[in-house]
């Protein structure tokens, strides 16, 4: 987007001299690059490693009664201590933390690969999800030194009718310029608010938070304790989720130094374990990462009124904070692309759908194009290309069969890519094509490895853009990402109908031109549902209708006021994202992500560097 810039300068990190080097990097990784892919062709093709089986694991015992409250009590005796601990004295004990959480990465990859299977990257994927476990404890390392005010770049105000504050807040460094080459992260205040930066509580008293850590992801479970912890300043217990709480040996193992100290405290069970914890009178405020009927169940105790009522006040008093679900849209403009350009765009909207098996909140559900675009047929044909290629993934979470069985139900004509198959759990890939915007399922996120394409018929590009945000905005259900896909060619010559897109989609976090993944996994931008503007007119999510949530996590650099964040990538990337399904060398290269975004030395770099020119298939 375009906008006229404030008068604040940027800082030293977000300087002149890191936008030359990258231009400079640029150039460079894409000739190295393909060097090293003639180079390596002489050797003979590469392969994607082969597909390993997983198991479901046990869950642990419940937690004791009588331990439970000995646990909840000891940090309610640390909470003062706690609020009252320098960020200095903070910042030491999540850094010796994080030297743990690097110690540990392939026992986490590999545990967790055991239970979901590993596929084309053998343990890259969850090597992957690792690292960015370590950038959001590094990023908040630098919050705590930074007293709350992190550096961040240029400010400037969005065109159109609201004039809203946009701050950079990523890349932030040379290095970090050089890894994301061509990228660039904004986080958008609420109309009428200018650029403040602050903790997002004070709480000099202190406070008891329980932490309902999700079942399908370690990075949201590490994102929860950290924000609850460090930006919320209170002392967290931890439930885990009976779904991956094989990982909780682990966590313990990690956040030994809080642990220790009776900051933190991680215990396991299932929903009556939840309920007494809920309900306890040492717990203060609780925070999740979840569904929102869970969100429900907990605030409304099963008397949550019916649409139009005038009841408000729910039975449940606590702070409920929660980051919840979405049917998450991938919208594609029309352009003039490639054969190459197809393909490519293909596997990034593919694989914002593999990745987890679809476990995801942020993963992709529908496709939106236009239909009277001329190359709709050869997108779409790359589509199912690749949902024919890659290797299937085992449906692990609980309940996905059956989500499974419901789309098909509703979409029997949908295609399916591979089988269920029972020896192994995995499932295919199914795609519901050729819908529109009223015979799309919008109401329910899907939670397993199913995709729709809905087309819109335009008379233009405008009409085009003003109808796919209407589409997301009041059809689809949640608001917590989206992505769009725009060529360079239509972002020069159509300019307006990509910034009036921009600006009127109504979702807590955007992607352009990069699988929406990515933005959660940027601690710098914020991620959370959609707050509206705090009008009677655009609300947000309400507690009648929590939606994608309430909350607001991740959002390193402090930001006070925001309202959503826009990260933007270039078309195609000077080196193959390690974010696409098919990288060929992503385990090695994601074990040098962890170093480098734990600890981003110029060694690291160079490391993650010579690492990330292998993975082109």
């Amino acid at each position: 987007g375009g906008g006229k810039t404030l008068g604040m300068a940027p800082s030293a990190e977000f300087s002149v001299v890191n936008s030359l080097m990258t231009s400079l990097g640029i150039r460079t990784f894409r000739a190295t690059g393909a060097a090293v892919k003639a180079l390596r062709g002489l050797g003979g093709a590469r392969r994607p490693l082969d597909f390993r089986s997983g198991r479901p694991s046990n869950p642990r015992q419940d937690v004791d009664k009588a331990d439970l409250e000995t646990l909840l009590e000891g940090l309610e005796s640390q909470k003062l201590t706690w609020a009252r601990t320098s960020n200095r004295d903070k910042a030491e004990l999540l850094e010796r933390c994080l030297k743990r959480m690097v110690d540990s990465t392939d026992e986490c990859a590999r545990r967790t690969c055991e239970v979901k299977g590993s596929y084309e990257s053998g343990l890259g994927e969850e090597l992957a999800a690792w690292s960015s476990c370590c950038w959001i404890v590094s990023e908040t390392l630098e919050c705590l030194r930074h007293d709350f005010k992190p550096p961040v770049g240029a400010t400037r105000v969005s065109e159109g009718d609201q004039g809203r504050t946009v701050v950079e807040t990523f890349p932030r460094g040379l290095l970090m310029n050089l890894v994301f080459l061509g990228c660039k992260g904004e986080v958008w205040l609420q109309p009428g608010k200018t650029l403040r930066q602050g903790p997002q509580r004070t709480n000099q008293e202190g406070s008891v938070w329980l932490v309902l850590g999700a079942g399908n992801q370690i990075p949201a479970v590490i994102s929860d304790i950290v924000h609850c912890l460090f930006l919320c300043n209170s002392t967290v217990i931890l439930k885990m989720n009976p779904v991956n709480d094989f990982l909780g040996p682990l966590l313990e193992d990690c956040f030994k130094p809080l642990i220790s100290e009776g900051f933190l405290k991680i215990v396991y069970g299932g929903a009556e374990v939840g309920k007494m914890l809920v309900n306890h009178r040492l717990t203060e405020e609780i925070h999740m990462t979840g569904s929102d009927k869970t969100f429900d169940a907990i605030t409304w105790q099963g008397k949550k009124p019916k649409k139009g009522s005038k009841l408000r006040n729910p039975p449940f008093k606590k702070p409920v904070h929660a980051e919840l679900g979405c049917v998450t849209p991938y919208i594609v403009l029309p352009g003039n692309w490639s054969r190459e350009d197809l393909d490519f765009q293909a596997r990034q909207c593919v694989s914002g759908k593999f990745h987890n098996a679809g476990h995801n909140c942020v993963a992709a559900e529908v496709l939106v194009v236009p239909e009277n675009w001329h190359l709709r047929e050869a997108f779409l044909s790359r589509v199912k290309h690749h949902l024919e290629k890659s290797q299937k993934r085992i449906a692990w979470y609980p309940h996905s069969r059956a989500n499974f069985e419901r789309f098909l139900s509703t979409f029997p004509q949908a295609q399916q890519f591979g089988s269920f198959d029972e020896s192994t759990g995995q499932a295919p890939w199914v795609l519901a094509s050729g819908l529109t915007t009223e015979t799309a399922s919008s109401g329910n996120e899907n939670w397993c490895g199913v995709l729709q394409e809905v087309r819109i018929k335009s008379k233009n590009l405008r009409d085009y853009v003003e109808q796919a945000a209407e589409f997301c905005n009041n059809k689809l259900w949640g608001d917590l990402s989206c992505a769009v896909f725009v060529d360079p060619q239509t972002q020069k010559k159509s300019k307006e109908d990509l910034d009036y897109l921009i600006g009127s989609l109504k979702y807590g976090s955007i992607a352009v031109n990069i699988p929406t993944t990515i933005v959660f996994a940027v601690p710098s931008l914020t991620w959370g549902g959609y707050p509206g503007n705090g009008t009677p007119e655009d609300p947000g999510n309400t507690l009648e209708d929590i939606g994608s949530g309430n909350t607001v996590v991740h959002n390193s650099t402090c930001l006070l006021h925001h309202q959503k964040s826009v990260l933007y990538a270039p078309w195609k990337p000077p080196i193959y994202p390690v974010w696409n399904y098919d990288n060929l060398n992503l385990e090695n290269t994601a074990r040098c992500m962890v170093r480098f975004f734990a600890f981003p030395t110029l060694a690291n770099f160079a490391s993650l560097a010579v690492q990330a020119l292998f993975g082109e298939p």
